[in-house]
Formats: C-alpha cells, sequence, structure tokens
C-alpha cells in the first residue's frame, strides 16, 4: 500500500512537471480527485482559461514541443490509470478544449498527437486549416464548428471517434485515408465545396444523415467495418461510391442524388437500403456485388437487384 501512495504522489507530480501552468491552480484541483468519472468536475473557469493559453502557447511553438508533451502525457497516462483519481487528474491536464475560439488566420496543427480529449465545437476557423497527419487518442468534438477556407484532415488517425455533427465547411474538405476507430458523424453537416474521403477506414459506425453536400462527394474506394448511415443525405453534385466496402448494413433510404450516382464495383455484405432515394442523374451500379439473401423478398439483394436491372447506368 505504502509503493502505491509513493507511486500515486509522484505520478501527481510528474503530470505537473509536464504542466506546469497548472500548479498555481492546484488547490482548486481536488473536487477532480472525487468526481465519478471525467469530466464532470472541469476545473472551475480560472483553470480552464490557464488551460486554453497554456494549449495555445504550445500549439504556436510548434510540432517539437507539442508532441513532446503529448508523448510525454501518453507515457503517464499508463501510471494514472493505477488510480482512478490520479486519471480524473490526468484527463484534466491532457485535455485540448478549445470551443467557441475564433481563428482568423490559418490554423495549422499539421501532424500533431492529441493525448486525450480534444474539443473544438463550435469554433469558427477563418483561414485554412490543417490536421493533416494529427493523431487523436481520446474522443473528439468538432460540433458545430465552421470552416471558412480549406480544412486538411488527409491521414488523419482518431482512435476513440469524431464527431462533426451540424459542422459547415464553406470551402474544399478533404478527408482522404482517413482512419478512426470508434463512431464518425457527420450528421446534418454542411458541405459547399468538394468534399473527399476517398481511401478512408472507418472502423466502427458511420453517421452522415441529413448530411448536404453542394459540390462533388468523392467517398470511393473506402472500407466500411460498421453500419454506414447516408439517409437523407443531398447530394448535389456527383456523388461517389465506387469500389467500396460496406461490411455491414448501408442506409441510402430517402437520400437524393442530384448529378451522377457513382457505385460501380461496390460490394455490400450486410443490408443495403435505397427506400424512396431519388436518381436525378445517371447511375452507375455495374459490378457491384451484394450479400446472399437471408431474408424472404425484402432482402438487400432484391434491392440492389432492382435497382442494377432498372438503372443499367
Amino acid at each position: 500500500m505504502a509503493d502505491l501512495f509513493r507511486l500515486v504522489s509522484l505520478t501527481r507530480s510528474e503530470l505537473l512537471q509536464a504542466n506546469p501552468w497548472a500548479r498555481p491552480h492546484e488547490p482548486s484541483l481536488a473536487p477532480a480527485q472525487t468526481a465519478p468519472r471525467p469530466g464532470l468536475f472541469e476545473g472551475g473557469t480560472a483553470f480552464r482559461a490557464a488551460r486554453r493559453e497554456a494549449t495555445l502557447q504550445r500549439q504556436q511553438r510548434g510540432i517539437a514541443p507539442w508532441n513532446a508533451w503529448a508523448a510525454e502525457m501518453a507515457g503517464l497516462r499508463g501510471k494514472a490509470a493505477a488510480d482512478p483519481a490520479l486519471l480524473r487528474l490526468w484527463h484534466l491536464l491532457a485535455g485540448v478544449e478549445l470551443i467557441d475560439e475564433t481563428f482568423d488566420n490559418e490554423f495549422d496543427v499539421a501532424g500533431f498527437s492529441f493525448p486525450g480529449t480534444t474539443r473544438f465545437a463550435g469554433s469558427a476557423f477563418g483561414g485554412d486549416t490543417w490536421f493533416t497527419d494529427a493523431r487523436f487518442a481520446g474522443p473528439v468534438d468538432f460540433r458545430d464548428a465552421t470552416f471558412g477556407r480549406d480544412a486538411f484532415f488527409e491521414r488523419a488517425r482518431f482512435a476513440a471517434g469524431a464527431d462533426f455533427g451540424a459542422v459547415n465547411f464553406q470551402r474544399g474538405a478533404e478527408f482522404r485515408e482517413l482512419a478512426c476507430a470508434g463512431t464518425l458523424g457527420f450528421v446534418e453537416a454542411e458541405f459547399a465545396g468538394s468534399a473527399w474521403f476517398r481511401g478512408s477506414c472507418f472502423e466502427g459506425p458511420v453517421r452522415f444523415r441529413g448530411a448536404r453536400f453542394g459540390w462533388e462527394a468523392g467517398l470511393g474506394d473506402c472500407r466500411y467495418r460498421g453500419p454506414a448511415d447516408f439517409a437523407e443525405v443531398d447530394f448535389g453534385d456527383n456523388a461517389g461510391f465506387e469500389g467500396s466496402v460496406f461490411e455491414q448494413s448501408a442506409t441510402f433510404a430517402q437520400a437524393r442524388f442530384c448529378r451522377a450516382a457513382w457505385f460501380s464495383g461496390a460490394q455490400f455484405r450486410g443490408e443495403a437500403v435505397f427506400d424512396r432515394a431519388r436518381f436525378l442523374g445517371r447511375r452507375h451500379f455495374d459490378g457491384i456485388g451484394v450479400a446472399a439473401p437471408r431474408f424472404p423478398l425484402a432482402t438487400q439483394a432484391a434491392v440492389l437487384e432492382r435497382l442494377r436491372a432498372a438503372f443499367p447506368g
């Protein structure tokens, strides 16, 4: 027991050493030791303001100092796990919370590693935004954010899911070769420019329900390992799903395809739902693969075979 107490004390000291900005707020962090779970206690207004300032200063110093801090925090997480109260403190210090912020200029965190929960909810990015090759170890929240210029998330890695619900992309959105474990949500997101997800791998559920694509949507050559929900999505321009593999259900109910819809070579290994989907342009379903029927008549195979026969291209 004494060894455990020494480990907890040492780890707490190491956490504060990695985050010296938090030392003046140490007395106010006491409630974090008794909160039922991370996030119920946020450290108070002064603490959050200090964490915000420390985060922005670290970001401005560049990738090397940031990733050195992230690596140190990742190492300390294993030590903090020995004590629930200490783990709650770790979450407070490792979290990046920049909600309702306004970034007028280019925002560049390409290649940055985020060790804890990351929140940019409600923030406005006025210049080009770079999250290329970023690594997110914890949950990510971009809900209601606005990207005024191009947003780059190529090869980003989300280990615990990401929520882009109701995000407004006013220019191009680049998510090529994305990898996401957990749920990836773009529910009711707005894409005014082109949006590219080609070559991505989604390990968990993908939710685009109610999203609107004003220009080209490149969602082909992707692997959807979890359920994929594109119900009620409005594709204002060409929509590409060619060569994609849907390992579980794929829902396009009430989706609207205003121009060409490309599903050539797509593989549907679970239920495929196209009920009341509208195709206003050319449809390309050549070479698709469907799962063997499991239910009489109302099967994914029957649905797709009817599409293939009705819309040969």
